[in-house]
C-alpha cells in the first residue's frame, strides 16, 4: 500500500515520509525475521544437543543392561550349581537319616530284651525269690532295679521316636473318657510324685474324645513326668481339662522354675536338654514324642508360661476324628 501511495501522492515531504515509513516497515520486518531465524537456529542447536545427550544415555543404559544380563546369567548358573549341590546333600542326609533310624531301632530292640531280664531278675531278688537279702544287698538290688528301669524307659522312648519318624505309628481310635485316662496316669506316676512330695490334682470338664488311648496315655505320661521332675518339692502339679467347641485342651501346670527363654526355640527338638534340667534324668525325647503323637491325632502341644512362674503345657485335641 505504501508503494502504491508513491504513485498518487505528489512529490515532496509526504512522499518522503511514506518512503521512510516503508523503509521502517521493511527494516522492522527484517529484524523480526532475523530474530525468529536466530531462535530457530538456537532451538535446532538445543534439540541437537538434547538428542546427543539422549543418545549418550541410551548407550549407557544399553551397556548397563548388557552388564546386568551378564551378571544375571552368571548368578543363575551359580544358583543352579548350588541347587544341584544342595539336592545332592539333602539326598545324602535323607539316606543317613534312614540309616540312623534303622540302626537306632535295631539297637533299641536288642537292648530292651536283656534290660527287661535284668529288671525282672532284680525284682525277683528284691521279693526274696532266691532267698532273703541283707540290708546292704537289698540296697544294691534296688539300685539295679532303678537304673535298669530307667534304661528301659530310655530305650522305649528311642523306639517310639523311631516309629513316629518312620510313619509306622497307626492310631487305633475309640471313644475314651479323658478324665479316667488322666486318673490312670496319676496312679502310674503317684510313687514318683510322692517321692518328691508333689501333689497331683485334676479339675475341669470330663469329656469323651475319639482317640488312641495308648498314644494319649503316653502323651500324658511324658507331660506329667516332666512336670513332676521339675516341680518344686512339696509343690502342686495340676491338670485342667476344658471343652473348646469341637476341640478340648488339657493343661499340665507345675510350680517349678519355668523354661529359660534361650530354651524356647529348641524345646520340642529331639535329645535337647534345657538349662533347667540341671542333671535331672531324661533322654530329651519326651516332649518331641508327645508333640508328634498329638499331631498325629490332629492336635498339638504348646508351652504357655515363661520363666519364674512354672511351666504350663497345653495339649489340644479334636474331640471327633477328622474324616
Amino acid at each position: 500500500m505504501l508503494a502504491l501511495a508513491l504513485l498518487v501522492v505528489p512529490a515532496g515531504w509526504p512522499q518522503t515520509g511514506i518512503v521512510a515509513a516503508l523503509l521502517g516497515v521493511v527494516v522492522g520486518q527484517g529484524m523480526v525475521n532475523h530474530r525468529r531465524t536466530d531462535e530457530l537456529i538456537d532451538g535446532q542447536h538445543q534439540l541437537l544437543e538434547a538428542t546427543q545427550r539422549l543418545h549418550g544415555q541410551q548407550l549407557v543404559i544399553e551397556q548397563q543392561n548388557a552388564s546386568l544380563a551378564s551378571q544375571v546369567e552368571a548368578r543363575t548358573v551359580e544358583l543352579r550349581d548350588a541347587n544341584m549341590h544342595l539336592a545332592a546333600a539333602n539326598l545324602e542326609l535323607l539316606e543317613l537319616d534312614r540309616f540312623r533310624s534303622a540302626m537306632l531301632s535295631n539297637a533299641s530292640h536288642e537292648l530292651r530284651t536283656p534290660l527287661t531280664g535284668i529288671l525282672g531278675s532284680a525284682q525277683n531278688l528284691r521279693d526274696g525269690v532266691a532267698g532273703p537279702l541283707a540290708a546292704q544287698q537289698r540296697e544294691y538290688v534296688q539300685m539295679i532295679e532303678h537304673d535298669s528301669g530307667r534304661l528301659i524307659r530310655v530305650v522305649n522312648e528311642l523306639l517310639d521316636a523311631a516309629r513316629v519318624e518312620s510313619g509306622r505309628v497307626q492310631l487305633q481310635r475309640e471313644p475314651i473318657a479323658l478324665h479316667r485316662l488322666i486318673d490312670d496316669v496319676f496312679g502310674l506316676l503317684q510313687p514318683a510324685a510322692a517321692q518328691r512330695g508333689v501333689a497331683l490334682q485334676r479339675r475341669g470338664d470330663e469329656p469323651v474324645v475319639h482317640a488312641d488311648a495308648d498314644k494319649i496315655r503316653r502323651v500324658l505320661i511324658n507331660l506329667l513326668d516332666n512336670a513332676i521332675k521339675f516341680c518344686r518339692p512339696q509343690g502342686l502339679v495340676r491338670v485342667s481339662v476344658t471343652n473348646v467347641g469341637e476341640a478340648l485342651s488339657v493343661a499340665v501346670e507345675d510350680q517349678g522354675p519355668g523354661i529359660d527363654a534361650a530354651d524356647l526355640p529348641h524345646l520340642f527338638e529331639r535329645f535337647y536338654r534345657g538349662r533347667s534340667a540341671d542333671g535331672t534324668p531324661g533322654s530329651g525325647l519326651g516332649l518331641a514324642i508327645a508333640r508328634n503323637l498329638a499331631r498325629l491325632h490332629g492336635g498339638d502341644i504348646a508351652l504357655d508360661g515363661g520363666s519364674g512362674r512354672g511351666s504350663r503345657f497345653v495339649l489340644s485335641l479334636p474331640r471327633i476324628a477328622a474324616a
